[in-house]
């Protein structure tokens, strides 16, 4: 019975396995590590297994090691399909008093914010591979790209926006209360003229 739980889990996590999950619903560790082991998952970082036909989804396994690590700016606009290709590196936003050595170690591009600018327009949102990730909502994400607009390819930065302005769930007042807390009102205006 506890073998059909752990399969269950299995298949509803797209073959991706969190030892933190099986626990959870109440599996020991010791019955987990036995189905690990018969079962030949593979394992892909601390306490994550994977099914051996399972496609990896390098974003999801990033977050599943870093649950702190938020994608935000070329990350998040590529998840919120505001951007026209894969980032290369993944970029994650992080609170300033986050030990990111891990992160940086795995080359993510890391930015770092004050703790109370980290939880605002957290959501979540699926990778290609299916998983649901933590990422900043794409008015965030706007704001984001617009505050470090000095380190950003003026291409990503202009298509971004362009494709935003065309969304039919773009919301204008959320990004206008963002820019205000983020303290970056002048830029928005510069940027997006009369309709800020």
């Amino acid at each position: 019975m506890k073998q059909n739980t752990i399969e269950k889990l299995l298949a509803e996590n797209n073959g991706i396995l969190r030892t933190a999950d099986v626990v959870a619903i109440g599996i020991s560790k010791e019955t987990f590590y036995k189905y690990v082991k018969s079962a030949n998952l593979e394992k892909a970082a601390h306490g994550i297994y994977l099914s051996p036909d399972c496609l990896t989804d390098e974003m999801y396994l990033l977050q599943a090691q870093f649950p702190k690590a938020v994608y935000s700016h070329e990350a998040a606009l590529y998840l919120h399909y505001l951007a026209e290709r894969e980032p290369i590196p993944f970029s994650v936003t992080v609170p300033s008093s986050y030990n990111s050595g891990g992160l940086v170690k795995k080359g993510v591009k890391v930015y770092y914010v004050k703790p109370e600018w980290y939880g605002m327009g957290i959501c979540e949102t699926q990778t290609p591979g299916g998983h649901v990730v933590k990422a900043y909502d794409m008015e965030r994400t706007i704001c984001d790209i617009l505050r470090k607009r000095a380190d950003m390819d003026i291409a990503v930065l202009n298509y971004a926006i362009r494709e935003y302005m065309k969304r039919k769930d773009k919301r204008i007042s959320v990004l206008s209360h963002y820019a205000v807390a983020l303290h970056i009102e002048k830029q928005m205006r510069e940027t997006m003229g009369v309709l800020f």
